[in-house]
């Protein structure tokens, strides 16, 4: 779940259902091969968050998505 940002690099988002991000982040470069940063880094507010860096090309973007959804489910 995320809001789009509005002339941001960094989309922060929610993943259903899991509440250790730190774990999360760890599974999917170990498994989609995607970085992505806990929200935890950015302070407690940021617990259920990830934080994805957009500044990518878009087939970059689709692929990483691609991968993500292959992890995580549709």
């Amino acid at each position: 779940t995320f809001t789009v940002p509005r002339g941001a690099l960094y989309v922060f988002f929610k993943v259903e259902g899991e509440d250790d991000t730190r774990s999360l982040a760890l599974k999917l470069v170990d498994e989609a091969n995607v970085g992505l940063a806990p929200g935890t880094a950015f302070g407690a507010a940021g617990a259920e968050y990830m934080r994805a860096c957009t500044f990518r090309r878009a087939d970059d973007l689709h692929e990483a998505v691609r991968r993500l959804t292959a992890v995580l489910g549709p």
